[in-house]
């Protein structure tokens, strides 16, 4: 067959390349002498995807199309079956080359991650990419109008045309995306394109969507009647729409046979055993109703926290029982969201591993973690490999929660030894000043990225915070600009040089906190359960950084509560001062006002300054003077917040002087 032809053509190649030496690779039998054959086959009406049988001096390779016999003969190459095979670039086979069969138990695997952006190696792991393999991906449809959105194509909403979403009964919208697919994919088919509103709650309010059966929070009908029409106008393509916000519910009638449904996985937590809880109930709940109108599911799921990419993230072990669970719904693909083309730590060996498991996922995750370190870290692997196993162990023995958004004491209560993880990153820098060429490069990168969470640790509250071990951190992470793939640490406003900028004002900020308070323990009124732990931050001398509101900051969300100092703590003539957080995206305000009192007597009021609108975040310090204080009974901070949605005051130190 052409194709057997084609692809012993491509081994044939490729060994010669890999051993250098044409005696090694011959595309005859020898006359004399030890040898292997290799037979290679397409057999798309086989039994698996794919079979690997040594049989004698023969190995088989057979799978059921080309995509999959790419990825096979990578495993062979990178099995070690020859150390003649020069394979030191290439991820460990993750099956048995001498006998192995099996199906792939996804059609897409998708991973957002920078171990993931390379198109060449894609298809030797298998794996998919979203900027690479989708005509069309998320909310993304404004670029199917090459200028401006015409006002046609754009959402009726509360009486007027709301930019900020779509139509999706314009058929001057239709026509653009018609355009669009086939001017640029044509009508050949096997392309996948979402279809999603904007990542708004808006729904179009139009007559035709309304007649279609939009309501005032849900654009299922109008959006599902838009992809019917273009499923059955390309039915060789793929379209997905999604079960979020105004588009959750399924639609009541079945799509075509070539649409399908993104689900996402946010509101199902990455921690371990989850699938009895209730949800996995929920979710189990979702994708069948989904299944119902629908041929093909697929999951947007997450492998990071998205709020630090630097701090060791130990997160196989939890994908592994996720895996299992979404091929147990018969979910047929995943898109798992990394940290994109940001470096992240450990991401190497996780993507690895995940694109392997995305095939399998019941991957050996610990023979396979061995493996791989000692493939790409031989001199640093007996340091990396007990660590990063000790912390997946750690997750799982505390049935801990992943966060996807979270600080460092979260880290620390699901899985990081602070004083074990400084031990570990200074015996990984012993080690990394003995090594040479690209595993000295990717431990200096990872090394770099770890000074992140050293700082982070100094950072805690009741930490043991000392400027003389952050400016040796600080130093290390200065290094960022070594490395192209590290200049942001989390995914939204997460420069490094930011980053590095605040700690600096940080250090001066916690040099100058000269702070009679300093250890007094205040109390809040109303005693909110969340905020009871936060207190002791009001008076540790510490102060947080203004980019971060998970650590060293005193969140509440109360309409108004009180913080009381205790008798005697502030004199006559004594200046009261708050540092306070500013940051709108977070739902976190100044508050509307701050009233000293004692008793039934208000002696002062904190000067409250305006805020830029744009401003993303800001730390303001407010000041007031008290000119007589009672010593016998408390004094009390009256806080009153804004009339803004879940708005929360933020406050990191409350200084006297």
């Amino acid at each position: 067959m052409e194709a057997d032809r084609k692809w012993a053509d491509y081994l044939f190649n490729h060994l010669d390349r890999r051993t250098g030496s044409r005696s090694v690779a011959l595309r005859q039998k020898p006359a004399q002498g030890t040898f292997l054959q290799i037979v290679v086959h397409i057999d798309a009406k086989g039994k698996h995807d794919y079979s690997a049988v040594l049989d004698g001096d023969v190995l088989r390779l057979t799978a059921c199309d080309e995509d999959k016999m790419l990825w096979l003969i990578y495993q062979f190459l990178a099995s070690g079956a020859d150390p003649r095979i020069e394979a030191s670039d290439l991820p460990p086979a993750m099956i048995d080359i001498a006998h192995a069969e099996g199906d792939f138990a996804f059609e897409y695997r998708g991973i957002y991650s920078p171990s993931n952006a390379d198109p060449e190696l894609m298809p030797v792991t298998a794996s998919h990419h979203v900027d690479y393999d989708w005509g069309l991906w998320g909310h993304n449809l404004r670029r199917v109008f090459p200028g401006e959105v015409p006002e046609e194509a754009l959402a009726w909403v509360d009486g007027q045309r709301d930019e900020n979403q779509f139509c999706f009964s314009s058929e001057l919208f239709f026509k653009a995306v018609e355009a669009y697919v086939t001017d640029n994919y044509g009508e050949a088919g096997g392309v996948r394109f979402a279809i999603m509103p904007n990542d708004n709650g808006a729904v179009c309010a139009c007559k035709a969507c309304t007649a279609a059966g939009n309501t005032r929070k849900m654009a299922t009908p109008s959006v599902s009647r838009f992809i019917r029409r273009l499923a059955e106008r390309y039915p060789h393509h793929l379209f997905f729409t999604s079960s979020y916000r105004t588009t959750e519910v399924p639609p009541a009638e079945p799509l075509p046979q070539n649409a399908g449904v993104i689900i996402s996985a946010m509101d199902l937590p990455l921690w371990p055993d989850f699938a009895g809880k209730r949800p996995a109930e929920n979710f189990s709940r979702k994708v069948k109703e989904w299944r119902k109108v629908v041929s093909r599911i697929y999951v947007w799921d997450y492998m990071r926290n998205f709020d630090d990419y630097f701090t060791p993230y130990p997160c196989l072990g939890v994908l592994s029982e996720r895996l299992r669970y979404f091929h147990s719904l018969g979910v047929k693909g995943l898109f798992y969201n990394g940290s994109g083309y940001d470096y992240a730590s450990f991401d190497d060996l996780q993507t690895a591993a995940l694109a392997c498991m995305l095939i399998n996922p019941d991957l050996p995750l610990e023979s396979y973690t061995e493996r791989y370190l000692k493939r790409f870290y031989p001199h640093a692997s007996d340091i990396l490999l007990p660590a990063y196993l000790s912390w997946e162990h750690t997750v799982k023995e505390r049935e801990a929660l992943l966060p996807s958004y979270g600080g460092i004491a979260d880290a620390v209560a699901a899985w990081l030894d602070p004083v074990e993880f400084g031990a570990f990153c200074d015996r990984l820098d012993g080690c990394a000043k003995q090594t040479d060429g690209m595993e000295r490069r990717r431990l200096n990168e990872l090394l770099t990225a770890l000074q992140f969470t050293r700082l982070e640790l100094l950072r805690m509250p009741a930490g043991a915070y000392d400027e003389r071990k952050a400016d040796l951190y600080l130093e290390s992470l200065y290094g960022y600009t070594a490395f192209s793939g590290m200049r942001n640490y989390r995914e939204a406003f997460g420069s490094v040089q930011s980053y590095l900028e605040e700690w600096n004002v940080l250090k001066t900020e916690n040099r100058e906190s000269q702070n009679p308070l300093k250890g007094i323990r205040l109390s809040c009124q109303p005693a909110e359960d969340e905020n009871a732990a936060s207190l002791p931050v009001l008076t540790d001398g510490l102060y947080a950084l203004p980019s971060d509101y998970h650590t060293g900051w005193f969140i509440a969300s109360s309409r108004r509560f009180v913080l009381q100092v205790p008798p005697g703590k502030i004199s006559d003539g004594a200046v009261l001062e708050l540092s306070l957080l500013y940051a709108p995206a977070w739902h976190i305000f100044l508050p509307a006002s701050v009233e000293v009192w004692q008793g039934e007597g208000k002696m002062a009021s904190f000067g409250l300054p305006p805020v830029g609108e744009k401003e993303v975040f800001s730390k303001q310090r407010v000041s007031c003077k008290l000119e007589t204080v009672n010593p016998d009974i408390p004094v009390e901070l009256r806080f009153m917040q804004v009339a803004a949605a879940r708005a929360s005051v933020a406050c990191d130190e409350i200084k006297v002087y």
